[in-house]
């Protein structure tokens, strides 16, 4: 099982074109997509690389592996931009375990439903997150494109049963956890 992991891309095409080739590079069987995916949002400035519908047709490349979930800046008219389905939360079985994907503006761990899947993962903030808490790994990508909280500009992938959130620039490793909450190697 090979993932990876973006989320508030926010239609900048620098930042598409280098998560684009990580990847390319990582060859992932999915694709998951935490939304923000072609405006800049009311709180980020407008940058010289804006350009959504760029950055929907290098999403569109990869259309058949992504699995995506709507951000709140994204409208409903970008799925015929994007090609692929927008929804508010998904939740399915793969690689034998339960994910739970949002994108984070109406989440919180705090208000958890007790019918959790075993890997919540969501967007929204722009910081970095991976922990394990209360029996269910928590992974929050962070932003390629705005980083918050001092993060650098990153994503994550899932590889067998590491999960790692990477630098943007160079794909190199920021943090990294095991599917069951253990450090790795």
């Amino acid at each position: 099982m090979r993932i990876l992991v973006a989320s508030d891309i926010h239609g900048r095409l620098s930042r598409m074109k280098m998560l684009d080739e990580k990847i390319r590079a990582f060859q992932p069987d999915k694709i998951f997509l935490l939304g923000d995916f072609l405006y800049h949002g009311p709180r980020n400035g407008v940058p010289e690389d804006y350009d959504p519908m760029a950055v929907g047709e290098i999403l569109k490349s990869h259309k058949d592996k992504i699995i995506a979930v709507r951000g709140n800046c994204d409208a409903r008219i970008d799925e015929d931009i994007l090609s692929f389905p927008l929804e508010d939360n998904r939740r399915f079985a793969l690689g034998g375990y339960w994910f739970d994907l949002y994108h984070g503006d109406e989440f919180s761990l705090e208000n958890l439903k007790p019918e959790i899947g075993d890997i919540l993962i969501s967007g929204h903030t722009h910081i970095q997150i991976l922990e394990k808490k209360d029996g269910y790994l928590y992974l929050n990508p962070g932003s390629p494109s705005f980083p918050k909280g001092g993060n650098e500009p990153s994503y994550a992938t899932i590889d067998g049963e590491i999960v790692t959130i990477r630098r943007l620039s160079d794909g190199s490793p920021i943090r990294s956890l095991k599917l069951d909450g253990q450090p790795s190697a």
